[in-house]
């Protein structure tokens, strides 16, 4: 009986060529965003404009990239938290990842292509490089989207100019004779919004507000929608960060991608999401200060840094 009352995680389509703001189909697709953020802080996306084609060559790419030395992989390295190669964790054997800086430009994927191949890799740079600027766009539809639904329709153009990506690539290995199985303990996105796309190799599991965990199965053209906590904060908790983890059931390698969308200069909750109903409860605050945050001592041990960084 368990299983046939799972809750499940909604699916939106939003492929539609017809999708435009202010029409019915538009309306209709802001509403079912804004419901399923409210409830679970993430969604599934059907979006056929990524092809298919696309999805596997990426993972093909991933393959190769994650193949490379240690040595070289350390070698992508940021003064930002977040974005330098992460892995080697005693508590989390099977977990590694990479991130690549504004995939969307030509300079951003052809700069972390260098560091990797110093000799060149042209297939993996436009590889990222392309599935960037299409996942850009679901990223950017979306939260037009939230904009739109919320009336805050004026914000949006300025939101979107000091908006920045990183594209992070994933890799659990299966484990090993008395290892764990976890991936990659329960945590919170940091971002404004994450665009996950993942191989056919199931493993993420969303908590919801009761506290129960759900297996997340999605289709090989779906993407799964993250509210981070940058996102929470600006809606004044309307929204509340997704809560996920990787639990690894499958004996395969799990590849997983991920479109983080941060935004440069202040955040701060729009006046028309402040009422008597939803009284203010985060302080303005930097992002990228809000990422500092998130390796002190204090944020260590918390699941909702975000809280303890700038709430009222």
């Amino acid at each position: 009986m368990g299983s046939e009352t799972q809750p499940k995680l909604p699916v939106i389509d939003l492929s539609d060529e017809n999708l435009k703001p202010d029409t019915d189909a538009w309306l209709l697709a802001c509403k079912e965003i804004k419901d399923a953020l409210e409830e679970y802080g993430c969604f599934e996306a059907i979006y056929h404009k990524v092809p298919l084609e696309l999805h596997n060559s990426i993972f093909s790419a991933m393959e190769d990239l994650f193949g490379l030395p240690l040595e070289t992989k350390m070698q992508k390295t940021s003064d930002r938290p977040y974005h330098s190669y992460l892995g080697q964790y005693s508590l989390l054997p099977l977990y590694e990842s990479l991130a690549v800086d504004n995939p969307t430009t030509v300079d951003g994927s052809q700069g972390f292509t260098n560091i990797m191949w110093p000799q060149g890799n042209d297939h993996f740079c436009e590889t990222v490089h392309s599935i960037s600027k299409l996942v850009a766009e679901l990223s950017q539809m979306v939260t037009r989207m939230v904009f739109d639904v919320y009336g805050v329709q004026r914000l949006y153009n300025s939101h979107m100019e000091s908006t920045t990506y990183q594209l992070r690539c994933l890799k659990y290995r299966t484990p090993e004779e008395n290892e764990t199985n976890m991936g990659l303990r329960a945590h919170t996105d940091k971002t404004f919004i994450s665009i996950v796309n993942q191989n056919q190799v199931n493993g993420l599991q969303i908590r919801t507000k009761d506290g129960q965990w759900i297996d997340v199965n999605p289709s090989p053209s779906s993407f799964l929608i993250l509210a981070g906590d940058a996102f929470m904060a600006w809606s004044n908790d309307r929204v509340p960060s997704c809560e996920h983890q990787i639990i690894m059931k499958e004996n395969k390698t799990r590849y997983s991608l991920g479109l983080f969308s941060f935004k440069s200069g202040i955040i701060q909750v729009p006046e028309e999401l402040i009422d008597e109903k939803h009284p203010l409860l985060y302080k303005p605050f930097d992002h990228f200060s809000f990422l500092d945050f998130g390796r002190t001592p204090e944020a260590r041990n918390l699941l909702r840094t975000i809280k303890a960084y700038c709430g009222v």
